[in-house]
């Protein structure tokens, strides 16, 4: 019988140790993404027009995951790339699967729309302790491979939908949008280890913030204010809440370009990209 896998046997799920309690199932998946980097480095010397060798360089694991949330307090721990996520399993059906050790939020997108599931991706490195130095191992009853025998917590069944998140621009509530969407990058550096090869540590650098909002047009004094300066050049608040936490509160917001590009068979709505000074407000 074929041992191919299929990716609907693959789930998430994050625990702080390998061995003990119970690990927690991360949402529903809609796509995962493994990535093993061995960091190859190509040797090239005069007197050969090819390779001389290819070396393995630092290995450099990661993973993203696509996924419709169930915990809200989970996504706002984890977006800022601060806290480190102990093991975080790749689980398959069968005893197979990976585990990711000691894994960072790179990037994080968080995503509303108007009659649909919220919608989330994270991309994770994965640093690695002293045990498992090079960030990611194996597990395989077939091979040997090292199992964990922590317990396994209930798949998450339900998602959150669009009805759980609210929006507010400047001081009011938004009703009128049709999604709204902001992406972080953490601009994570990882420090080598050069005993071993694998990583040291990971740490966050300076922080982008930025996102868009898609929202229906009022009125003629709605749509003429694409044009004006004086709002597109002020600062101001934007909060994004899921089920009443907040994901993103930051008073110092600027728009990006706007535009509202109709068809004879739309209506009219206008797009507003914004990039945030953080996901919250600067501290004097």
């Amino acid at each position: 019988m074929s041992s191919i896998l299929g990716g609907f046997l693959g789930t998430i799920y994050t625990n702080p140790t390998l061995n003990t309690g119970t690990a927690t199932n991360r949402g529903i998946i809609t796509r995962f993404n493994p990535v093993v980097d061995p960091g190859n480095l190509p040797v090239k010397g005069t007197g050969e027009r090819g390779l001389y060798d290819i070396l393995i360089g630092r290995r450099e694991p990661r993973i993203t995951i696509e996924f419709l949330p169930t915990d809200k307090d989970w996504l706002a721990s984890i977006q800022d790339g601060s806290s480190g996520t102990e093991f975080l399993f790749l689980k398959f059906v069968g005893g197979k699967g990976l585990t990711f050790v000691d894994a960072y939020v790179n990037r994080f997108t968080l995503e509303g729309r108007d009659a649909e599931a919220i919608q989330c991706s994270a991309e994770f490195w994965a640093g690695g302790d002293a045990t498992y130095p090079v960030g990611v191992m194996t597990w395989d009853p077939a091979t040997g491979g090292i199992l964990p025998t922590c317990l396994w917590g209930a798949r998450q069944t339900t998602p959150y939908r669009w009805l759980d998140s609210d929006l507010r621009i400047g001081v009011a509530t938004e009703t009128q949008w049709w999604s709204w969407r902001y992406e972080v990058n953490n601009n994570l550096q990882r420090l080598g280890n050069v005993a071993t090869g694998g990583t040291r540590a990971i740490k966050p650098k300076q922080r982008d913030v930025s996102g868009s909002i898609v929202k229906d047009l009022e009125d003629f004094e709605e749509y003429g204010a694409i044009a004006d300066l004086a709002a597109e050049m002020a600062r101001f608040n934007i909060r994004i809440r899921l089920d009443s936490t907040e994901m993103l509160n930051c008073d110092r917001c600027r728009w990006g370009t706007l535009e509202a590009p109709s068809g004879p068979e739309d209506l009219i709505a206008k797009r507003f990209p914004f990039t945030a000074t953080d996901l919250t407000t600067l501290t004097p």
